[in-house]
C-alpha cells in the first residue's frame, strides 16, 4: 500500500508539474505584476495558489462532470485558454515602459485600495486560469481523475501531489520578484518583453493544439 501511494504521488506530481510549469510561470507572474509591490504580490501569489489547488482538486474529482454537463471539449478549452494567454501577453509586451520618472509618480500614486483591489482581481483571472492550471493542466488532471481507482491510498496522494505542486506554485511565486536585485531595473524590463513574447507563442501553441484538434474531429465527422 505504501509502495502504491508514493507511486501514484510521483506519477500525478511529475505529470502536472510538467505541464504547469511553476518557475516559468513565476517569470510571466513577474512580468504582468511589474509595478506592484513586493507585499502585493505575496497576496497574489497566497491566492493564486489556494485558487490552483481548489482548481485542481476539481479537474480530478469532478472536471469531466463539469466539462460533459456544459458540452465543452479539452479542444475548445484549449482554444479559448490560448486565446486568453495572447492576449495577456500581446498587452504586457506593448504596456508603456516606465522608464520616465514621471510615469513612475504617475504608476506609483495609482498603487491606491482601487488599485490593489484591480490587482487581487488578477488572482483567479489570468493568473490561475489559464497562466497556472491552464488547458493542458486541466487536461492532464482530468484524464487522472477519469482513469484513477478511487481508493484511500490514491485520493490521498493524488490530493497530496495537487497541494506539492500548489505550494510551488506559491514559492515561485512569492519569491519571483528577488531576480529584480540580481539583474536590475534594466534587465528586468528586457527580460519582462522577452517573456511577454514567450507567453504570446504559448498561447498561439495552446490555441493551435486546440483548434487542430477540433479540426481533425470536424474531418473525421463529415466522412
Amino acid at each position: 500500500m505504501l509502495t502504491s501511494f508514493f507511486n501514484t504521488f510521483l506519477y500525478v506530481f511529475t505529470s502536472l508539474v510538467t505541464v504547469v510549469n511553476p518557475l516559468g510561470a513565476a517569470f510571466f507572474f513577474l512580468t504582468m505584476t511589474g509595478r506592484a509591490t513586493r507585499q502585493e504580490r505575496a497576496e497574489l501569489s497566497n491566492r493564486v495558489a489556494l485558487y490552483f489547488f481548489v482548481m485542481a482538486m476539481c479537474s480530478l474529482y469532478i472536471g469531466q462532470f463539469i466539462l460533459s454537463f456544459f458540452g465543452i471539449s479539452i479542444g475548445v478549452l484549449r482554444v479559448a485558454g490560448g486565446l486568453v494567454l495572447f492576449s495577456a501577453g500581446w498587452l504586457t509586451l506593448n504596456s508603456s515602459s516606465s522608464s520616465s520618472e514621471a510615469d513612475g509618480e504617475k504608476a506609483q500614486s495609482s498603487m491606491d485600495k482601487k488599485s490593489h483591489s484591480d490587482l487581487m482581481k488578477l488572482a483567479f483571472y489570468p493568473f490561475t486560469l489559464p497562466l497556472t492550471l491552464g488547458p493542458g493542466a486541466i487536461a492532464v488532471t482530468t484524464a487522472i481523475g477519469t482513469s484513477m481507482t478511487f481508493s484511500v491510498p490514491n485520493v490521498l496522494s493524488t490530493s497530496l501531489a495537487a497541494l506539492a505542486n500548489a505550494l510551488l506554485v506559491w514559492l515561485c511565486f512569492k519569491y519571483a520578484d528577488r531576480i529584480t536585485t540580481v539583474i536590475g531595473q534594466t534587465g528586468t524590463e528586457a527580460i519582462s518583453r522577452i517573456f511577454a513574447f514567450i507567453l504570446i507563442c504559448i498561447g498561439v501553441q495552446v490555441f493551435w493544439s486546440g483548434f487542430s484538434e477540433l479540426w481533425l474531429h470536424l474531418m473525421a465527422t463529415a466522412k
